[in-house]
C-alpha cells in the first residue's frame, strides 16, 4: 500500500513541476504568421514582394539573448524569399524567429545559444 502511495506522490510531483515549467513560456503566439511577416517587413528592402514558407508550428526554446540566459521563448521556423538589391529574386533563406510574451523579438542569429525545450 505504501509503495502505491509513493508512486502516486512522485507522479503528482512530476505533473506539478511540468505544469510550472510550461507556464514559464506563456501561451504560444496565436498570430505568429502575421507577426513574422511584420517583423521581416521592417528588415527587407522590398517587403511587399517577399514570399514566406512556414516550416514549423511554434515550439519552446531557451535562449541566451542580450544578457539574459535561459530565456524561455517560443520559436517558429520560416523560409523567406525576397528581391535582391539588383532586382532579381533570391532563393529561400531559412530563419528562426523568437517570440517573448507573444511578440517577435529576435532571430536565431541574434542569440548566443538556443536550446529546444
Amino acid at each position: 500500500m505504501q509503495i502505491k502511495q509513493i508512486i502516486m506522490a512522485i507522479a503528482a510531483a512530476f505533473t506539478l513541476s511540468a505544469g510550472v515549467h510550461a507556464s514559464d513560456f506563456g501561451s504560444a503566439p496565436a498570430d505568429y504568421e502575421a507577426q513574422v511577416i511584420e517583423y521581416f517587413g521592417e528588415r527587407l528592402m522590398e517587403p511587399r514582394t517577399a514570399r514566406y514558407d512556414f516550416t514549423s508550428e511554434p515550439y519552446q526554446v531557451f535562449a541566451d539573448l542580450r544578457g539574459y540566459e535561459g530565456l524561455p521563448c517560443w520559436a517558429v521556423d520560416v523560409r523567406v524569399k525576397s528581391r535582391m538589391p539588383n532586382g532579381s529574386r533570391g532563393s529561400y533563406v531559412s530563419y528562426t524567429v523568437l517570440f517573448l510574451d507573444g511578440e517577435a523579438i529576435a532571430l536565431e542569429d541574434d542569440v548566443v545559444r538556443m536550446v529546444r525545450a
